[in-house]
């Protein structure tokens, strides 16, 4: 999780530098205008593209779907969970949602205001926008369809048609909207200070598109300019509203002057395109994961099988010694089974017919050969630290993700990769498996599948679902 958020900052603070430097100050106001909104979007959702890389084929045996697990010499091992408790990403998500919280009921409270503002005071039709004439004393602005001013300045003729035009570019170009999706980012967002300069930009950037429509009705530069002087001495802040701002109106001044330079203007469309290009790759998620070829029961895997099968006596035998080795969990816990056990689990199931296999939980199948010495890159281990990605395994336990900080590449000579099926156990709590064995580990799994006598290694099924 720390990984993604780092992307996301990261990845918002190339885009809007992108922005400030080649976007900013040319004349496509709507474009940038697209981009800002595009950019922000797409800094959030482009560390969730997942890309495959480096991919290696190993040999998996078993048909029946169940989670991704490690093959020991004579049988499976159960994969235990020892995970020692870990306070910080409690402390770390109670802060985000408490800020979160805070946030969105500010940002509630003050919609709540405008829009009672709205439905209080008198309201009066113009053009496809409304005017809201209230008492107090507010510079002219705007929210959703509704423009706000005071009463007496408005029925006195105080308010020049300009600034209503300008206003009311506003509600057709529906920035109220952009603003509140901003808002609705800066609640979830919250700890990424990009959005601040974010923020900036497009309230300037709705600024030109506003004051753009206005020299297009009126074609008269210089005096909707002195129009812009006088009203700035005057001006008064209001959360989530287009504001006349000191700071802005001289960039707004400056930006009336331009001309518009349509060859520059699109090369500096075109840069964008590489450069988003080059964020994905940077900033997506690189899975460097080993495919399992996994072999089909009907038609690579033969297991012996008799045309007869069983009596119900020996099923009966076999069913018995199944569910003695059963766990709370409703599956069989193989470390249970004595030598005795095993071999007679074996014998029965092979005097089985190919119907009644099908019909066990636990089966067997040919038994794959030594998985061979493979050691993961540091940036491999920096993937696996994600754990809404990855579950991890070392030595056949779970450990928590973050405890790879203790591990170097070196430790390791042995990973293992798989995505997980959609009905296995652990699906959405995590979407790929690591299991890793370390140097002392490998060598004792290598012994034992050597000294291992078995052919065939013992599985269980999980039932399908759709």
């Amino acid at each position: 999780m720390i990984i993604y958020l780092i992307k996301i900052i990261l990845c918002s603070a190339l885009l809007i530098l992108v922005y400030k430097a080649l976007l900013e100050k040319e004349k496509m106001h709507r474009f940038n205008r697209a981009y800002l909104l595009g950019s922000l979007a797409f800094s959030i959702l482009v560390p969730f593209f997942t890309f495959n890389q480096g991919t290696q084929h190993l040999p998996f045996a078993g048909s029946m779907a169940t989670e991704t697990v490690f093959i020991l010499d004579n049988g499976v091992s159960e994969q235990t969970i020892d995970v020692t408790n870990n306070y910080q990403p409690i402390i770390y998500l109670t802060v985000y949602v408490f800020i979160a919280v805070l946030l969105f009921l500010r940002f509630a409270v003050n919609l709540k205001i405008l829009l009672q503002r709205a439905w209080r005071n008198t309201i009066i039709k113009y053009k496809n926008s409304e005017i809201v004439l209230i008492d107090q004393y507010v510079t002219p602005h705007s929210f959703l369809n509704y423009i706000f001013v005071h009463a007496d300045d408005y029925l006195k003729g105080n308010i020049q048609k300009e600034i209503l035009l300008h206003e009311f570019a506003h509600v057709k170009q529906k920035h109220s909207w952009d603003i509140i999706f901003f808002e609705i980012v800066q609640v979830l967002f919250w700890f990424n200070p990009m959005l601040f300069i974010y923020r900036k930009a497009l309230l300037l950037n709705h600024e030109f598109l506003a004051d753009e429509a206005v020299i297009g009705v009126n074609n008269d530069v210089s005096a909707y300019q002195r129009l812009l002087l006088e009203i700035v001495c005057q001006q008064r802040s209001s959360f989530i509203t287009s504001q006349f701002k000191y700071s802005i109106t001289k960039q707004r001044l400056l930006m009336m002057t331009k001309t518009k330079s349509f060859r520059n203007a699109l090369c500096k469309q075109l840069a964008v395109v590489p450069i988003l290009g080059i964020s994905l790759l940077l900033f997506s998620t690189k899975i460097n994961a080993q495919e399992t070829n996994i072999i089909e029961e009907s038609k690579k895997i033969e297991v012996q099988s008799t045309k007869d099968g069983i009596t119900e006596e020996q099923l009966s035998e076999f069913d018995d010694i199944v569910s003695s080795i059963m766990n709370d969990k409703g599956r069989p816990a193989f470390y249970k089974l004595t030598e005795q056990k095993r071999n007679k689990l074996e014998s029965l199931y092979f005097l089985m017919s190919k119907e009644q296999q099908e019909k066990q939980l636990v089966v067997f199948r040919l038994a794959p050969g030594p998985l061979p010495k493979s050691t993961p890159s540091q940036d491999q281990i920096e993937s696996w630290k994600d754990p809404d990605m990855f579950g991890v395994w070392i030595d056949g336990k779970r450990i928590s993700n973050t405890e790879l900080n203790n591990y170097s590449p070196s430790d390791f000579d042995q990973m293992f990769v798989s995505k997980l099926e959609k009905n296995a156990v652990n699906y959405g709590k995590h979407f790929y498996q690591v299991n890793l064995m370390t140097t002392e580990y490998y060598e004792s799994y290598l012994k034992k599948k050597k000294e291992s006598g078995n052919k065939y290694f013992m599985g269980y099924r999980v039932p399908q679902t759709q």
